[in-house]
């Protein structure tokens, strides 16, 4: 009997320790808490100087601007403006604000928020990065490098506050693709007032308790390095249908943690999978899987002002030593595509010509030319990177082993939290850094701005007026073959100068447990947060 007695208690013992645990996501989906893998610990959620894509999605959370793109099929559609109308010079943009805009703290949201917001961004002093997506606005570009000082240049105004009016200076069919990007959220300015002044750069007025969006989510809570998170927005004009609670962004510099947070069921969505994983995804989870080609270019940028980088033959060497095709093969696989040109092909139906190419043989006589025969005499340069682990450390290292390789040349890798690279990349303290950048619109001016003069995203502090002339050339017409004979320009002027060496295209991978509905692969890597809820 003794003997039954203990084989039962092992056997309920058994049972219990067999007893699945609720996880996160159990609960998560239970309550509509998405939790929700972000890659970066966001350095500010002020909208008007974000540069980073995933801190852009946790931002879309918190605020919404006069227009929005779909999470389908890239279309623009209604956002705190519930209709508008374009003259028929495409010049005049008329955008009605609807009435029932509020602030999350439930003051009405009105015109004169988005003037304010607009002449905020507009503001040398606040030297917001992307401030040239506001170039096709009339007297914009001349107000912000201080040829005018006179706001009532500008083409912007609100006539009542339901009416905002934007002119252009040229025709531009892209801006209300542009307007739906986080440069042209409002913030609220009474908050931004009482917390430091509309100059400063981020600040207190971003943190729980005290940021006033206007986003379908309220920012409740942020835990550095661990998770921000928010909440349903009542007062969002269309919060019926939010149909989340709640979400958790969790900053995951380790994409093998992620992938282990992912199996362990602490997450709903990851921000990307390790190649070692996919296959393995695909043949068993192949519902979880999503691999998109994403409009995303990842890059060297050369530091021009910093030697021996402010020569273009040293430039040329040392893109023309990098095997694009072997560095994706053996750092990225299915999850990258060699790069031969700065704009994705395919963008906004846009083919651009293979500049780039892999010549070892071309890279030492250039670099001979340079002065610096077989790498001699040419101190170990300085490769800057976002982390230090992942595929990005990965190709890095295989970056480094082909300019020793081809060119003789040792390059020491420099990995930075994500911060400190963002700053380090501001200040343009780097000889050459590894970054990338997702097009926040389906057009090649999105990536191509990054060679003009004097442009906040400039990292390469490259200067051409021939370059600058043919980007402008792409502003001043609606022709598309015009542009395009624009965009071959600036392409082979950089493939000439190369400020910029394109590496390799991104096609993110990424995990979805299937209880999250509505979701939507697209390729500027944008979340509709309105369309998703869970199922268990």
């Amino acid at each position: 009997m003794q003997r039954r007695l203990i084989l039962v208690i092992a056997g309920a013992l058994a049972v219990a320790g067999c007893s699945r645990r609720e996880t996160l996501v159990d609960a998560g989906t239970r309550d509509q808490v998405l939790h929700f893998g972000n890659k970066d610990e966001p350095a500010d959620l002020d909208p008007e100087i974000s540069s980073a894509g995933s801190t852009n999605k946790l931002l879309s959370s918190l605020f919404q601007g006069l227009v929005v793109l779909s999470g389908d099929d890239l279309g623009v559609l209604p956002g705190m403006a519930d209709r508008w109308s374009v003259s028929p010079d495409g010049l005049t943009y008329v955008f009605h604000i609807r009435e029932d805009a509020r602030w999350s703290n439930g003051e009405p949201l009105t015109s004169k928020d988005f003037l304010d917001s607009f002449m905020r961004v507009l503001d040398p002093r606040v030297g917001c990065e992307d401030a040239g997506w506001t170039f096709p606005i009339r007297g914009a570009r001349d107000f912000l490098e201080g040829r005018s000082d006179d706001p009532a240049t500008i083409g912007i105004s609100a006539p009542d506050p339901r009416t905002f009016v934007i002119i252009l200076g040229h025709p531009a069919p892209y801006m209300p693709m542009l307007l739906a990007t986080h440069l042209f959220y409002p913030v609220y300015m009474p908050s931004l007032d009482a917390n430091g002044g509309r100059r400063q750069r981020g600040g207190p007025w971003t943190r729980p308790g005290v940021l006033v969006g206007n986003g379908p989510f309220t920012l409740a809570e942020w835990k550095p390095n661990a998770y921000v998170s928010v909440k349903r927005n009542p007062n969002f004009w269309d919060a019926a249908h939010v149909q989340l609670s709640e979400i958790r962004f969790y900053p995951t510099d380790d994409e093998n943690s992620e992938e282990r947070a992912f199996r362990a069921g602490e997450l709903h969505v990851t921000a990307r999978l390790p190649k070692t994983k996919v296959a393995v995804y695909n043949t068993l989870h192949g519902k979880e899987l999503h691999v998109v080609p994403l409009l995303r270019t990842n890059f060297l940028t050369f530091n021009m002002a910093k030697a021996p980088f402010t020569d273009p033959r040293v430039r040329r060497a040392f893109s023309l030593a990098i095997d694009r095709e072997k560095l994706v093969r053996a750092a990225f696989g299915a999850l990258g595509t060699p790069a031969f040109s700065f704009v994705r092909p395919g963008t906004g139906g846009y083919t651009p010509a293979k500049g780039f190419r892999f010549d070892p043989a071309e890279a030492r006589r250039q670099l001979e030319a340079a002065g610096y025969p077989g790498g001699a005499g040419l101190a170990p340069v300085e490769l800057t990177l976002n982390g230090n682990t992942g595929t990005i450390l990965a190709a890095a290292e295989v970056i480094q082993h082909m300019w020793a390789e081809n060119l003789g040349v040792r390059a020491n890798l420099n990995p930075l939290e994500f911060k400190v690279y963002l700053s380090t990349e501001r200040e343009r303290q780097f000889q050459v850094v590894f970054e990338g950048w997702t097009y926040a619109m389906p057009d090649p001016r999105d990536m191509l701005e990054q060679g003009v003069t004097r442009d906040p995203n400039n990292d390469s502090q490259a200067s051409s007026p021939e370059y600058d002339a043919a980007f402008a050339a792409t502003d001043r017409t609606a022709d598309e073959a015009r542009r395009r004979e624009a965009f071959d320009r600036m392409e082979a002027i950089n493939a000439r100068e190369c400020f910029y060496a394109p590496i390799y295209y991104t096609n993110q991978s990424f995990l979805v447990h299937p209880s999250v509905r509505g979701w939507h692969d697209n390729a500027i890597d944008i979340v509709e947060w309105r369309g998703i809820h869970l199922e268990p």
